[in-house]
Order: C-alpha cells, then sequence, then structure tokens
C-alpha cells in the first residue's frame, strides 16, 4: 500500500477511540478531522491519532458545515481510507464529501478489509436477509457503527494541530437548540450484555431485567421493537441492522426471538444464554444455553441472585 494513512471523523469525542483502533488495525496510521475545541482534540490524540483541528463549529452554523474544511484536508492527506462513525450528521457530512472528492461511500458497514487494490466492504442488506460485499478500487469513504473494531492499546500520544481551513457558516442558520434527552451508551465496549426482547411484555418486568444485568456486571441493550416501538429504552440501546453491533464475552437473550434482523448485531457474542418460552424461537436453535421458559416466573430469580 503505498499511502498508509487512514483518515477518520466522528460528531462526538467517544467514538474516535474505536475509529483510532479500527485504523491501525487495518495497518494505517490514523489522522482524526476533528470539529470542535481543542481540549476535545486533545483527548482524541491520546488514542494515537494525529489530529488535524478545524475549530469548533460557529454560533448560527451547522456540523455540516465542516465539509469544505474537511475537504481540504482529505485533499491534501490523500488517505487511503476514510473512516466515519455512522450517525445521521456524519452521514449527512460523507455524502457531500463522496460528491466532491468523486470517491464511494459506503453505509452501516459490518466488516473492512483494506489492501494495495482498495478497500473491501461488507454490510448488510434486504433487512439484515442477506450480506453484500463491495470493493472499491481506491480509496472509499465508509461508515461504521460501534463494535465493528476491536479497541486497542495506544502505541503512543499522537499530536494536535489547528488546520488552516475553518468552518464557515453556510446558507442553513441554526436559530434555535433543544437537548434531547436520552441517554448515550458504547455497547460496542461491554463485556455482558443482557438484552430483551418483545418477550419481556411489560415495562416492570424490565425493571428486573436490568437489576439482573446490574448484578452481574452487563450492560442493558434491546431489540428495535422495545426501543422504536414501545420507547422504553433508548435507541442507542438498540441492537440489529440499524442499531449497535456487539462481540461480548457473553450475550444474554430474555424474551428475544432471534429474528435476522436482530441477531446481526450480536452474532459475534462468545457465548450466548437465551431465555424464552418458545422453544422454535430462532435464538433457541443459535444459543450456547437455552432455557424453555416464562419470563414472568424466571426474572424474579435472576433478579434475586
Amino acid at each position: 500500500m503505498s499511502n498508509k494513512t487512514i483518515a477518520v471523523f466522528a460528531d462526538a469525542v467517544e467514538p474516535y477511540e474505536e475509529l483510532c483502533s479500527g485504523a491501525r488495525a487495518l495497518g494505517g496510521s490514523p489522522v482524526a478531522l476533528w470539529a470542535g475545541d481543542e481540549a476535545d482534540a486533545e483527548r482524541i490524540s491520546a488514542w494515537g491519532a494525529r489530529v488535524i483541528c478545524v475549530g469548533a463549529v460557529p454560533e448560527g452554523a451547522l456540523y455540516e458545515d465542516c465539509v469544505p474544511a474537511f475537504q481540504e484536508i482529505l485533499e491534501a492527506e490523500q488517505p487511503a481510507l476514510v473512516l466515519a462513525r455512522m450517525s445521521k450528521r456524519t452521514q449527512c457530512v460523507a455524502g457531500r464529501l463522496a460528491v466532491r472528492l468523486g470517491v464511494p461511500v459506503v453505509t452501516d458497514a459490518s466488516r473492512v478489509t483494506l489492501d494495495d487494490a482498495g478497500v473491501e466492504v461488507a454490510h448488510m442488506v434486504y433487512g439484515g436477509a442477506a450480506e453484500r460485499v463491495e470493493r472499491a478500487r481506491g480509496a472509499a469513504l465508509v461508515l461504521v457503527g460501534s463494535g465493528v473494531f476491536e479497541i486497542d492499546a495506544a502505541p503512543a500520544p499522537g499530536t494536535v494541530e489547528r488546520a488552516a481551513a475553518s468552518i464557515e457558516p453556510g446558507p442553513i442558520k441554526l436559530v434555535g437548540r433543544q437537548e434531547k434527552q436520552e441517554e448515550v451508551v458504547d455497547l460496542g465496549s461491554a463485556k455482558v450484555v443482557v438484552c430483551v426482547g418483545r418477550g419481556i411484555q411489560s415495562e416492570q418486568n424490565l425493571g428486573a431485567a436490568q437489576r439482573f444485568a446490574a448484578r452481574i456486571g452487563g450492560e442493558m441493550a434491546c431489540s428495535r421493537p422495545i426501543a422504536e416501538g414501545e420507547g422504553w429504552m433508548a435507541h442507542s440501546r438498540y441492537l440489529g441492522v440499524s442499531g449497535a453491533t456487539v462481540k461480548p464475552d457473553v450475550y444474554v437473550g430474555l424474551g428475544v426471538s432471534g429474528q435476522v434482523q436482530h441477531t446481526v448485531g450480536m452474532a459475534e457474542s462468545q457465548f450466548v444464554v437465551a431465555v424464552n418460552k418458545d422453544k422454535n424461537a430462532p435464538l433457541m436453535k443459535q444459543c450456547d444455553l437455552g432455557l424453555v421458559a416464562d419470563l414472568e416466573k424466571v426474572l424474579p430469580a435472576l433478579a434475586a441472585l
């Protein structure tokens, strides 16, 4: 590979740790593009990246207004690959950058490889029913969710430099901001995940599942209906095709049927435990340990462990 620079960007600080680890796992050196204050740029550099900071987003501007500044940096750096954390705002930035730079963009990537010929990316299609593998000859822009790469120990702290370009407000002006009251969690780093599905039946039972997760040192997750249908848990805790991906040592599915749209988010778990009253539920055929039982009876016992 003639150029091992891999550029990374996200609209929050925490994803940079995994993105920098991913760049190194692919054989590259991470160059982090950051739109924010320099204190956060220093945090990102601690994960072994050379950080190029374009400054904070000006009052009245949008995060998407960083595109011209990012474009200038990428044209100068000529990275072999651009990795970004999947979010609504980074999707907007990625689409605009792809057009300006004339490179392909792939979203929701579940696997990425890089060699001298270009980048190969796998992602789910048809609602998770199939996996499509695509190869780009040359550079590409790839968006990944949480948990795609293993977090490593940075070999040494990186550096921070201020870009020549800065963010200029675009034609759309931000006139107001209202904080969204939703927790943010990084499920990708959890070693134990307790996931609830539609079989949990009630929000009261959800409380028992949370107590069980706390007792075993687990992080709570859920299937899509719990987050987007019932609204009992934050979207950041949803596992699946358009949600998070986890690779825990132990995954416990409580009332999770195990449709493919969900299992693509936990397929690489080391040990899978399933509790479901339906012995024919798909997850019961994929688990290492399965218990056919009514959660109404099992949950109190689990919460009292």
